[in-house]
Formats: C-alpha cells, sequence, structure tokens
C-alpha cells in the first residue's frame, strides 16, 4: 500500500460509518443522541493509546513481516465485519427498488463490483472517497430542503422507550473504525490524533443529523419505522415533478461498495503478507464475507459481542505494543 494523505482516511471511515448509520433497525431517540455523544468521546479516547504509539515509530506492515498471530487475528476480524456488511446490505433489500429478487442476489452483485474496486487498490478507493463524499453531502441538502417542510419541531421529545446507556452501547457495538483507524495509521505520515477526532466528530455530527430531522420528520411514526434512514426518505422528495429515490439509491450503493471494498482491501493485504503466494486475495476475500453473511443470515448473535472485540484489538493490542516499545528503548538506554 502507497501512503496516504489525512483527508483521504477521513472521508473513507466517515463514508463507511455512515454506511452502517443508514442500515441503522432501532428507532432515532433524543437518549440516543446524547448517548452516541458518550461513544463518540469514548471512540476517541480508546484511539489515544494507538496515536501515540504510532507517533513514537511504530510500524504494523513492519511487525507483520516477523508475526503472524495478530495480523490473522486482524484479518479475520476484516472478514467478519464485512460479512455483517453484507448482512446489513441484505437486510435493507425490501426497502430498494432493485431489478431482482432475493436478498442474496444483492449482496453477490455488490460482491462482483467490489472485486473490481478492491483490485484497484485501497489508495484508488482513497481517491475516490473524495467524490463520493462530495456526492453525499449533495445528497444531504436534498434530503434537508425536502424534509424541512414536513418537520415539527414539537416532535423532538424524550422517549419512555430508550436510555442513554443503551444509546452509548449501540454507538459502541457500530464502532469499526477504531479498528480501522488502527491500521490505516500505518500510511499516513502526520496529525494521526486530529485524524481520530475528526472521523469520530464527523460521524457523531451525522448522527445527530438524521436523528433530529428523523425525528422531527416522522414524529409518532418513528416507532414503526424498520429503517429509519428509509422512512425519512419516503417524505422526503423536494422536486415537485420527480422523485429523488435515484439519487438516493446511488449513495447508499456507493457507500456500501466503499465499505466493502475497505474491509476487502486491507483483509486482502494481511493475507497478502500472511501468504505471500496467495492468489487473488481479494476474491478470496469476498467469497468468505459472503459465507460469513449466509452464516449469520442463520445465527442470530447479539452485536454486543462486538465490543470487547473492538476493546482489544483498538486499545488493549495498542497499548501492549506501546509497553513492549518503552520497554525496549530502555534496555537499549540501559546498554
Amino acid at each position: 500500500m502507497n501512503k496516504l494523505r489525512m483527508a483521504q482516511v477521513f472521508t473513507l471511515l466517515l463514508l463507511s460509518a455512515t454506511f452502517g448509520l443508514l442500515c441503522q433497525t432501532t428507532v432515532l431517540t433524543m437518549e440516543g443522541l446524547f448517548g452516541a455523544v458518550l461513544a463518540a468521546l469514548a471512540q476517541i479516547l480508546i484511539c489515544l493509546p494507538m496515536c501515540v504509539l504510532y507517533a513514537r515509530g511504530f510500524s504494523f506492515t513492519a511487525y507483520t513481516s516477523h508475526h503472524k498471530l495478530l495480523p490473522f487475528c486482524f484479518a479475520g476480524y476484516l472478514l467478519i465485519r464485512g460479512g455483517v456488511s453484507f448482512v446489513r446490505l441484505q437486510g435493507t433489500t425490501s426497502e430498494l427498488s432493485l431489478p431482482f429478487r432475493g436478498e442474496f442476489w444483492a449482496a453477490a452483485l455488490i460482491a462482483l463490483v467490489c472485486v473490481y474496486t478492491a483490485s484497484l487498490g485501497i489508495r484508488a478507493l482513497a481517491r475516490s472517497s473524495t467524490l463520493i463524499f462530495g456526492i453525499f453531502l449533495f445528497t444531504l441538502a436534498v434530503m434537508l430542503i425536502g424534509a424541512v417542510p414536513q418537520a415539527e419541531p414539537q416532535n423532538l421529545s424524550m422517549s419512555p422507550d430508550d436510555t442513554i446507556w443503551q444509546g452509548f452501547l449501540r454507538g459502541m457495538t457500530r464502532a469499526d473504525e477504531v479498528v480501522l483507524l488502527f491500521l490505516l495509521l500505518d500510511f499516513i505520515e502526520q496529525k494521526q490524533v486530529r485524524c481520530a477526532v475528526q472521523v469520530f466528530v464527523g460521524t457523531f455530527f451525522l448522527t445527530a443529523f438524521f436523528t433530529l430531522l428523523g425525528m422531527a420528520v416522522l414524529g409518532s411514526r418513528m416507532a414503526q419505522a424498520q429503517h429509519p434512514f428509509f422512512a425519512i426518505l419516503s417524505v422526503s422528495q423536494p422536486f415537485s415533478t420527480q422523485r429523488a429515490d435515484a439519487l438516493y439509491l446511488l449513495v447508499y450503493v456507493m457507500l456500501c461498495v466503499l465499505r466493502i471494498t475497505l474491509y476487502t482491501a486491507l483483509a486482502a493485504h494481511l493475507l497478502k503478507q500472511l501468504f505471500p503466494k496467495l492468489r487473488y486475495t481479494s476474491t478470496v476475500c469476498l467469497l468468505i464475507m459472503l459465507a460469513v453473511s449466509w452464516g449469520a443470515g442463520k445465527i442470530s448473535i447479539s452485536g454486543l459481542w462486538h465490543l470487547p472485540v473492538i476493546l482489544i484489538l483498538a486499545l488493549f493490542v495498542p497499548i501492549g505494543f506501546y509497553l513492549a516499545q518503552r520497554q525496549s528503548r530502555k534496555r537499549g538506554a540501559a546498554s
């Protein structure tokens, strides 16, 4: 992989997190928004050890060349979370106007696109993320213009069915970006702490945008919405003669492809370092992700399992590296 700019990593991670927000199935509440504030702060704190570690000269790529177990664990995490992304895509197919039927066909079609995009490399993906980000911002403006006439500020009230703690847990179980950031920091030259802050603050502002707009527009209908984002879109039609569904569908698919390609490119990079003779690593990764999505569709597992994994990979592992690095410097100074 080549070096990436901080702005590119920011857009990659923010757009990846946005896909998770669009697929949310729980209702949008003020308590959830307050919990998202705490989750954003917690994610920034989790990222501090890894930022300090990289500032002291750590290189995960160099570590991978001599050790295999930990990179294998990260690759496994990426493959599982990529499979979960396919599950989220399949869960929203009923909300999309696709030219075919069947949840798995939607995932298979996206996988075929991702085979090509992943083959271009993560640097090409990073460059394209800037354009996608611009289209996404335009879509948010269209969405806002269409939804504001339907909004009723009195709908912004507390919910008796949600708590700040539940909102915090939801935000933390979706925090894939802290693990992705640990891997991507290896390819940024400067200002790592600033990048971490921007990603999670930006994710919170998007959460606030969808929450406040959704509550104001949907009101009591929020409780019946299976996918709040798509429920907002159903009433956000700013053009009197033409629906904006095509624009919304385009952005959703682009975010889905970007997220899965990001997981695929990073997993393929790790697998290539672990098994240098392995060919077609991107295709292998996508096939494994599809298999994971098929298995996940058969078994119901609580999303809370994700939280301890995030803490281990994004917090305890960097702290362990930092302590080992510090002890090595002490021994070097003593000798």
